[in-house]
Order: structure tokens, then sequence, then C-alpha cells
């Protein structure tokens, strides 16, 4: 079973880049080639995909934290541990996949969580690289870059599945690491 991070929360977010290429579509003249005056739409689909990615991994973080919650006192060391993770996810910007991995590693004790970033037709390395780059197209997006980014419809339709198959993976090696390394019970049972 998921988290509630990937089902309820990303999920819901995502929404949002789903609606701008319903939009797109409603918006399409008919005619071949570009279309003209819709390329915003695809920029707001990156950076809306981009922060639900980031969005999601505090979130994922924050029910990996009350996993780790002791049921009851003594609290032993969980409130430093809390105090830790709070503050690491306060400075926690820019998700590429080193920030990801290191943030999930200096918080859980996961060591390289992109290894587990791969499934049919993506390895590892590509999806680290496909993650990579939305981040340097939101950041060319969000800052202004001029002349603007081209993103094309296809892109911006492809990138909030990608984004949850990428939060499906980590899902999977942060609930796989909470049981089997650290021995809690299932975080996110059915």
């Amino acid at each position: 079973m998921p988290s509630n991070a990937l089902s309820v929360h990303l999920d819901q977010l995502l929404r949002d880049a789903t609606e701008l290429d319903t939009i797109h579509s409603q918006m399409r003249t008919g005619n071949p080639g570009r279309q003209y005056g819709l390329a915003s739409l695809n920029r707001a689909a990156i950076v809306i995909s981009v922060s639900d990615w980031e969005s999601y991994v505090e979130e994922v973080m924050r029910e990996s934290l009350a996993a780790l919650r002791p049921a009851a006192p003594p609290l032993g060391n969980w409130p430093a541990l809390n105090a830790f993770i709070l503050g690491e996810l306060g400075r926690f910007n820019n998700p590429n996949a080193q920030k990801v991995a290191d943030l999930i590693n200096r918080c859980l004790g996961l060591a390289d969580v992109r290894t587990s970033w791969g499934w049919r037709n993506c390895a590892s390395a590509q999806a680290v690289s496909l993650l990579d780059a939305a981040l340097v197209l939101r950041h060319e997006i969000a800052h202004g870059v001029n002349p603007r980014p081209v993103i094309h419809n296809p892109y911006s339709n492809w990138l909030p599945g990608f984004i949850r198959r990428l939060a499906r993976c980590t899902d999977d090696a942060v609930r796989n690491h909470l049981t089997t390394i650290l021995g809690l019970a299932n975080p996110w049972p059915p």
C-alpha cells in the first residue's frame, strides 16, 4: 500500500498539471503544427509537477517521522530526531536527485534512494537524469530565463506520470528501509 503522501497528497496535487493539459487540448486550434498562445500552459505544468515532487518528498518524510515515533513514553531520542528532520525539511528546496537522496540519507539512513528509481524502460541513471532535467527547466521558467524555454505539450503531459512513478519507487524504498532495516511495522498498511 502506498503512503498517504503518494496516494492522497501527490495524486491530488498533480491534478493541476493534468487540468492544464486538458485545457491545452480544449484550446487547440485544430490546425497542424505548433499551437501559439498555449506555451505558458506547458511551462506551468512543469513548474507545478516539480513543486508537487518537492511536496511529496517532504510529506513522505513527515510520514516516516511519524512512523519512527515511539507509541508511548519514554520517547528516547525521538524529540531530537523530530527536531532534526523538521529542520531539514525547512531547509529543503530544489528537489533534484542528489538533494532528495541526501535528505533521505541524513534523516532516515537510507543510503541512496536513487538506486530504487527504476522501472520498465527506465533505468535508475535515466530516472535521475530525467528528474534533474525537469529541475533545470523549472528553474529556467521560474527565474525568468529569456528567451523562455520551449516546452512541448507531450513533455508537459508526460512529466506528471514520471513524477508519480518516481514517487512510487521512493515510497517502496522508504517503506522497505523502515521495515527491513529499522524493524518498524509497515508504516502504510492496506
